[in-house]
């Protein structure tokens, strides 16, 4: 090959990866991705009268809240299906952000308000002893706050 040759496939390959190069550089900043937050918490529970009162008492007392709350994008209460510990719940929630998971929300304080059973009835006797029992087994529960990347996710 010529050197004539050889300079004007070396010309040809430079202007080539020179316009590569300049289409990239024009082309749309690359997106950071869209992250979300997505917490669980984990505890036990055994199978039996006890599993069935916790789980009664945060369908009640903890969905309703978390359905109406802005900052919460997604919630599920999730109970061990398959596997070695039948024992486990989980409580998942999906968040915009960091700061949306302490955020105020003023809807869910206005819902407790107005369904917390009165002192002295029997439905407060009712609340106050699902509690107690649902805090006997999340008070040693353990929190995991996960951030994902909403490009890898399922539409």
């Amino acid at each position: 090959m010529s050197r004539a040759s050889r300079l004007l496939v070396f010309a040809t390959i430079a202007v080539a990866v020179s316009a590569a190069s300049t289409a990239a550089a024009q082309a749309a900043p690359a997106a950071t991705p869209e992250l979300r937050v997505v917490t669980i918490s984990s505890f036990h529970v055994p199978l039996g009268a006890d599993r069935q009162k916790v789980m009664n008492h945060m369908e009640k007392w903890m969905v309703a809240p978390a359905r109406i709350n802005p900052h919460v994008l997604s919630y599920r209460i999730l109970q061990h299906f398959y596997g070695s510990d039948a024992s486990d719940v989980a409580i998942v929630a999906e968040y915009a952000n960091w700061d949306a998971i302490n955020a105020p929300c003023q809807e869910c304080a206005d819902w407790f308000e107005t369904n917390i059973p009165k002192e002295g009835t029997p439905e407060r006797k009712a609340f106050d002893e699902g509690t107690t029992l649902f805090l006997k087994y999340y008070g040693n529960h353990s929190d995991q706050v996960y951030s994902a990347n909403m490009a890898l996710a399922k539409p």
